[in-house]
């Protein structure tokens, strides 16, 4: 990525002028989605261009709030100090909120969302939480940053890919609240990064973590599977190969996080029901009309977290393996592509005889 100097004049000023754009001629693209629909027989260019326009008024309204809060504090200056800090936490949960209501108004979706009491129980309490989430696709991150926010007046601190910050909206929060954003490739950077975020969570404050890394497609779950064999890692590939619905989880953020805030409990959080549309062209096709989003939470107690690295993977797997259950369990479970057993068994071949132990923890 371009460093800030670079990036975000340009994509600060685009992003303005695009959604100002839209907003402004709103009505005439909703009028061409409404014809475009008319022709096809298809609800997707009206759905569309709702979820469009609603993004775009919603990076207008926090991009010239944004500004506003620069201007106020000073140039900047005081940005960083508690009222501040505050009214950027407001000003998230309403951006966060306001794309989860549309992404429900818009595609008709039913939300079922399912706690165990101490789950539920952890996330009213004030104490530092880490919650370790499937990522099933491109809507998850909205829908359970909005549970957080929203629901339990959670102040989520999100691990995210540094590509992701070509979004000014999302590059201005991540700069100015305490969010992750990594460089998967730099190792001792994500974790530095994860740890220090970790580390300096106060009262309500949420560490998000997706452990997979990315969305669920049949091709990463294949490619993470020889990822595993070839790295010698043969008991976590085995253990990977059995759980047909998610990627194997990346233990580095994990253990990571679990260092640096030992007396944190963790919440672990599953859903189904949107599908695994990971790009857009799979969005538009497999759009998720009328679905219901099922979603679930369990809390895993901090004294109950294994003390040595090995051991601690071998728990994440145990909490993966339960997560991949229950997702077969729900109507249309079935959404994580099966085990491809000739690509299982092409990676464990080319693994060969020298993958007799794992050699790592972590992947």
């Amino acid at each position: 990525m371009p460093p800030v100097s670079i990036r975000r004049p340009i994509t600060v000023t685009a992003w303005l002028v695009v959604s100002a754009t839209c907003v402004v001629l709103s009505p005439l693209l909703l009028g061409l989605a409404a014809v475009v629909g008319a022709l096809t027989g298809r609800r997707q260019p009206m759905i569309a261009a709702r979820l469009i326009l609603a993004y775009f008024a919603h990076e207008l309204g926090a991009l010239v709030a944004c500004g506003a809060l620069w201007i106020v504090t000073g140039a900047g200056r005081m940005i960083g100090a508690p009222r501040p800090q505050r009214l950027h936490w407001r000003l998230l949960r309403w951006y966060a909120a306001g794309l989860a209501a549309a992404g429900r108004r818009s595609l008709e979706i039913d939300v079922v969302s399912e706690a165990s009491p101490e789950a539920v129980r952890a996330l009213e309490a004030n104490a530092p939480l880490i919650v370790l989430s499937r990522h099933a696709g491109p809507g998850d991150t909205i829908f359970i940053g909005d549970q957080l926010l929203s629901g339990f007046d959670r102040r989520p601190s999100v691990v995210f890919k540094e590509t992701i910050a070509i979004d000014p909206c999302i590059d201005l929060f991540a700069h100015r609240l305490p969010h992750a954003m990594i460089d998967p490739s730099n190792r001792e950077q994500c974790e530095a990064r994860i740890a220090e975020v970790t580390a300096g969570l106060g009262p309500r404050g949420t560490l998000l973590l997706f452990p997979e890394g990315g969305n669920f497609t049949g091709e990463r779950r294949r490619s993470a599977l020889r990822r595993l064999w070839r790295k010698g890692q043969r008991r976590s590939a085995e253990r990977a190969e059995s759980m047909p619905h998610v990627l194997p989880p990346q233990p580095v953020g994990v253990l990571a996080a679990l260092r640096a805030r030992p007396d944190a409990d963790i919440v672990f959080s599953a859903h189904t029901g949107l599908g695994l549309a990971a790009y857009p062209r799979e969005l538009w096709r497999e759009m998720p009309i009328g679905r219901t989003l099922r979603t679930r939470m369990w809390l895993a107690r901090r004294d109950e977290v294994p003390v040595t690295p090995d051991e601690q993977v071998a728990w994440l797997y145990d909490w993966w393996e339960r997560i991949d259950d229950w997702i077969a369990q729900q109507p249309g479970g079935g959404e994580g592509a099966p085990a491809d057993s000739s690509a299982s068994a092409e990676s464990g071949a080319s693994a060969g005889s020298g993958a007799s132990a794992e050699r790592s923890a972590a992947p």
